[in-house]
């Protein structure tokens, strides 16, 4: 297990908790336990297995600050921060950068939306969670140590594209996400390990790295 994935924990889809420096961080809780408060969460999208307001309450306290796309407020208005692609923010532990996630060809995720994908960088390790999204040129804008990236397919990017996605961004390691629950399995996450040219690690379901 590369070392830079220390405190990773990939639940199931695209729900990643990252711990670091005593700070704990989610990205789209699902399926997730509770019993840990968390100081972040980075909502992507409203769909149901991105956005679940039951695991959200699971884990948010009376400090923990939530970032979401400014189109999700009518489905929950109790964010902290509601930002756009390109939107900076630096707080005490965490700088975020929202960026562009939204399908090419398909419709199930479109542009006008805003939906969003996040950069941010805990600690000395910067992190990419790519959200559901095809292959965008705009990657190439980004700089990342890891980069959790979407590879089953039919609604976000496949293997092929999640490599591309991956060479774009210059991530040192890669975490397959989306796959094995909706759309996706395990030889799709696999495929993307023997066409990136970065080091994929494919993490058990809720089981810390």
């Amino acid at each position: 297990m590369p070392a830079i994935l220390q405190g990773v924990t990939w639940f199931k889809q695209s729900a990643i908790r990252v711990r670091s420096g005593g700070l704990v961080l989610y990205v789209d809780p699902w399926g997730v336990p509770g019993g840990e408060e968390a100081d972040f969460i980075l909502l992507t999208h409203p769909h149901y297995d991105h956005f679940s307001e039951e695991d959200i309450a699971r884990i948010r306290g009376t400090r923990t600050v939530v970032f979401e796309p400014v189109s999700m407020k009518k489905q929950y208005e109790a964010a902290d921060h509601f930002l756009r692609p390109g939107d900076l923010l630096q707080l005490d532990g965490l700088d975020v950068l929202a960026v562009p996630a939204h399908n090419e060809s398909k419709h199930f995720h479109p542009r006008r939306n805003g939906w969003l994908g996040y950069v941010f960088t805990l600690g000395d390790v910067t992190y990419y969670h790519a959200g559901d999204t095809d292959f965008l040129e705009s990657m190439s804008e980004i700089r990342c140590d890891v980069a959790f990236l979407p590879c089953g397919g039919h609604y976000t990017m496949g293997a092929e594209e999640a490599a591309r996605a991956a060479a774009a961004c210059d991530a040192k390691v890669i975490v397959p996400i989306h796959w094995g629950d909706v759309v996706g399995s395990l030889e799709d996450a696999r495929r993307l390990a023997t066409l990136a040219s970065a080091e994929v690690t494919i993490l058990e379901r809720g089981e810390e790295a």
